[in-house]
C-alpha cells in the first residue's frame, strides 16, 4: 500500500530537516516503519512513531538481558552475554531511558523545536550507536541458541 503524502507536509518537513539537521523523511520512514497521517502535527507524530518502535526495544530485548526476567528465555539469555557486553548494553539502556523521559516531556509540554531537536538526536543515536548494538546482540544470541544443548550430570549425594 502507498500512501501519498500531503506536498505541503513535505515542504514543511523538508524546510525543519535542512535548520535542524534531520534525516531525510524517506529514511525515518523505512527505518522505523510508519506513515505520516496527521498532517497538522508532523513532528509529534514522527516523535510518536519513532518512540514506541524504539521503546519496544528497550521492554523486548535490552531490560530482559540487563535486568532480568522471570521468563525462561530471559535466564538462560543472560548468561550468553558476558559481563561486558552487559555492561555495553546498559549504557545504552541508560541513553535510551534518557531519550524515553524527553518524549515523556514533550508529550506533557509540546515544543516543536525541541521535538525536531530529540528527532534529530534518536535518529543520530539508533545510526551511530543503537543499531549496532542491538544487531550484535541479536545475532549472537540467535546463534546462542541455535548450538545451545543442555547438558547432564549426575550429581552425587551423600546422605
Amino acid at each position: 500500500m502507498v500512501i501519498t503524502m500531503n506536498p505541503e507536509i513535505i515542504e514543511r518537513y523538508r524546510k525543519a530537516q535542512e535548520k535542524f539537521n534531520l534525516p531525510h523523511l524517506t529514511q525515518l520512514r523505512e527505518t522505523f516503519k510508519f506513515d505520516i497521517e496527521d498532517e497538522n502535527e508532523i513532528f509529534d507524530h514522527i516523535r510518536t512513531e519513532i518512540s514506541e518502535r524504539l521503546f519496544s526495544f528497550t521492554e523486548r530485548i535490552l531490560e530482559p538481558i540487563v535486568a532480568g526476567s522471570d521468563c525462561f528465555a530471559s535466564m538462560v539469555e543472560q548468561n550468553m552475554v558476558t559481563k561486558e557486553e552487559r555492561q555495553t548494553l546498559f549504557a545504552i539502556y541508560k541513553k535510551l531511558q534518557v531519550l524515553k523521559w524527553e518524549n515523556n516531556l514533550l508529550i506533557v509540554r509540546p515544543n516543536e523545536k525541541q521535538t525536531l531537536d530529540w528527532i534529530r538526536k534518536t535518529w543520530d543515536f539508533w545510526n551511530s550507536e543503537l543499531g549496532t548494538e542491538l544487531g550484535k546482540v541479536c545475532k549472537k544470541l540467535s546463534t546462542n541458541w541455535e548450538t545451545l544443548e543442555f547438558k547432564t550430570r549426575k550429581a552425587y549425594y551423600q546422605g
